[in-house]
């Protein structure tokens, strides 16, 4: 049962993990991604190209993979693979492979930002004021909060999302494709990984302050130590398992005067997982238990507090490519 990371990317810290909990198991794992200069592909025990991920070839080039080498666990990374993944699970588990996923219906819920916000509001979970620019009424730049965040409803990676002021609501909408208008929080902003057995049972969560971002992923952070953020973590994961959250899952928000609010939640491993890693989250060895039918207890709240993170780049050299660019 090797393991295949899909858009590896720059993900070379899981790509680690995984190895280090893969190899007293005496299995191998590798990498998938377009870019030949992908830094997880070149730390991998193997790695393949394969097509853009919005290619209609994508999935089975994952399936001849995963056939060719052995795979029985895909471990993908981003959010626009996982839709295409679940809407081919049952092609994958008639080869005995497990695409490491929620539920399509959680993950459709997911990438929906604005009927994400509608669930979790009637399951008493705080989320942020959020409208549709199709029912703002014509005085929205009177009655609407005076700060407003815009972003894609279906959006990833932070892009095409604003900050704004409300007088410039009509400008900036003409630059998010889809858009969704929410309050614009304030606060630290604060991400959650978590894990949940195939069950549904969530075995662990690492909340942890975002000091410092890029492209929308943690460069600079702390695991938190606050009892009523670890209160209200273990009632989204309860709100969350019945609608389908399995495995890893990526909770974000923010800490606010009326307390936390969250924003977003992503069903795969989040791009600062490495903190959450350090604090005690062997989530790729508890993966790898769980799919070998071992118990894996329950861990809520057992996790390093205080911890800090910093990135820095580091170098990969090469003579030549592993396939051409």
């Amino acid at each position: 049962m090797n393991i295949l990371i899909t858009s590896a990317g720059r993900r070379t810290s899981l790509m680690l993990a995984f190895q280090k909990a893969a190899r007293p198991l005496g299995l191998k794992v590798f990498a998938a991604d377009l870019d030949p200069l992908a830094p997880a592909c070149l730390l991998a025990d193997a790695a393949f190209p394969v097509p853009r991920v919005t290619d209609p070839g994508y999935g089975p080039a994952l399936l001849h993979l995963c056939r060719q080498w052995g795979v029985g666990l895909i471990v993908p990374t981003i959010d626009p693979e996982l839709p295409i993944l679940a809407r081919q699970t049952a092609a994958f588990a008639a080869e005995g492979i497990v695409p490491l996923l929620s539920s399509p219906g959680f993950i459709d819920l997911c990438r929906d930002k604005w009927r994400l916000v509608q669930v979790l509001r009637a399951q008493a979970i705080d989320v942020p004021a959020s409208w549709l620019p199709a029912e703002l009424p014509e005085t929205a730049a009177l009655t609407l909060p005076e700060r407003l965040f815009l972003k894609p409803r279906d959006g990833s990676a932070s892009l095409n999302t604003y900050p704004c002021h409300r007088e410039q609501l009509a400008r900036t909408l003409r630059m998010v494709p889809n858009a969704l208008v929410q309050e614009c929080l304030a606060g630290p902003e604060i991400t959650v990984d978590a894990l949940l057995d195939f069950q549904g049972r969530p075995i662990h969560y690492v909340p942890r302050e975002r000091i410092r971002t890029q492209g929308g992923e943690s460069t600079q952070g702390v695991t938190l130590d606050l009892p009523d953020l670890d209160r209200w973590i273990e009632r989204v994961l309860a709100v969350c398992s019945p609608l389908g959250a399995r495995g890893p899952i990526t909770i974000q928000g923010f800490l606010t005067g009326r307390g936390p609010v969250l924003t977003e939640i992503n069903p795969r491993f989040g791009g600062g997982f490495p903190l959450a890693l350090a604090a005690g989250a062997d989530y790729p060895a508890w993966i790898l238990a769980l799919l070998g039918g071992q118990p894996v207890p329950s861990r809520l709240g057992q996790y390093r507090r205080g911890l800090f993170m910093t990135r820095h780049f580091t170098e990969i050299f090469l003579d030549t490519l592993p396939w051409p660019l």
